[in-house]
Formats: C-alpha cells, sequence, structure tokens
C-alpha cells in the first residue's frame, strides 16, 4: 500500500510542486499584512519575518543548487518579505 501511494506521488509530482510553490507564494503575502502594520505603528512583530526570511533563504540555496526554479521562487519571495517586514519594525 505505502509502495503504491509513493509511486502515485512520483507520478505526480510536478503538479504537487506547482501546488505546494502557489500555497507557499499565498503563505508569504500574508506578510505584507504585517508589513503594513509594522509601517502604521499598530504592530511590531519581528520573529515570525525573521523565521520566515532566514527558512526562504536555505530553502532558495537548495533550490537553487537543484536548479529548481518552482522551489526557488516562491522561497526567494519569502526570503526579501521577510528581510522588508523585519526592517519596518526598525524604521
Amino acid at each position: 500500500m505505502i509502495s503504491k501511494f509513493r509511486q502515485k506521488i512520483k507520478e505526480n509530482e510536478k503538479t504537487i510542486e506547482i501546488i505546494a510553490s502557489i500555497l507557499a507564494v499565498l503563505m508569504f503575502f500574508s506578510l505584507i499584512e504585517i508589513l503594513i502594520s509594522n509601517i502604521q505603528g499598530k504592530s511590531n512583530i519581528f520573529i515570525q519575518p525573521i523565521a520566515t526570511a532566514v527558512n526562504g533563504a536555505f530553502w532558495s540555496l537548495y533550490a537553487f543548487s537543484k536548479k529548481d526554479w518552482l522551489l526557488f521562487t516562491p522561497n526567494f519571495l519569502a526570503l526579501i518579505l521577510g528581510i522588508l517586514t523585519a526592517i519596518s519594525v526598525i524604521f
């Protein structure tokens, strides 16, 4: 049963990767709401953007080494948005 499941995943790997990338982009865009709140002075959320940026950096490095652009793109976006959002707390 597990081997059939693994086979199905392998057969649909590209579709799963595309869906996961789209969902990651949507999740990382949620940082924009935090960024706006930070700029307006309504919030000082710092840890989540830093964690997102660090996570995005490591996944971007991994994806870059594998030349996997579907994995690289949303994680690089996470890195950029995480850094911008964390900086918005400081300024």
